[in-house]
């Protein structure tokens, strides 16, 4: 029901939203150890790499609470989908016009000819050896939306099936993350 809803709003135009400037760095490690604690995970399953700071922190202009639901779906299914052993890689790091999260499992992989369609609305990759994962269908969906409303966008890279995937967000970098002030 929270994921129908979700993608209620996150499909949602022109609704109001609490946008602030956002620290990105701490909103993932929050997400990373939301995660971890959900499904009881030992710190070297879930490994974080901050190549972006250089001092200065990287910071996004945007909802909070919509973002973090973003990088906790990305993260929550990398570790539903990596099969036995968890073995998930996130980054962030940035340029000077956007902050890039890559959320990098070891798992089932998702078919090329499936990467495009993982983001619409109820599409679940057809898979017999995927039907103990529940899921609804909407969480790639929601990531997807809140990446546009935030000027974004989202994307996937897999090498096929038992190869793994990674998911990269791309939002633009606040310009006071880029001036240093």
């Amino acid at each position: 029901v929270e994921q129908v809803l979700k993608a209620g709003q996150a499909a949602q135009r022109g609704a109001k939203h609490q946008r602030v400037e956002l620290e990105f760095d701490g909103l993932v490690r929050d997400c990373l150890e939301l995660v971890r604690t959900r499904h009881h995970l030992q710190a070297k399953a879930l490994r974080y790499d901050n190549a972006a700071t250089n001092g200065n922190p990287p910071r996004v202009f945007g909802d909070a609470e919509e973002l973090r639901t973003a990088v906790s779906n990305l993260i929550d299914n990398a570790v539903k989908y990596s099969g036995d052993k968890v073995d998930v890689a996130v980054r962030v790091a940035a340029d000077q016009k956007n902050v890039v999260l890559q959320v990098q499992d070891r798992g089932v992989g998702i078919p090329p000819e499936e990467l495009k369609r993982i983001f619409r609305r109820f599409y679940r990759v057809s898979n017999r050896t995927l039907a103990h994962v529940k899921g609804t269908g909407l969480g790639l969906f929601i990531v997807r939306s809140i990446a546009r409303k935030h000027g974004g966008k989202v994307f996937a890279e897999s090498a096929g099936e038992g190869k793994g995937t990674t998911f990269t967000l791309e939002l633009p970098r606040s310009a006071t993350s880029v001036n240093g002030a």
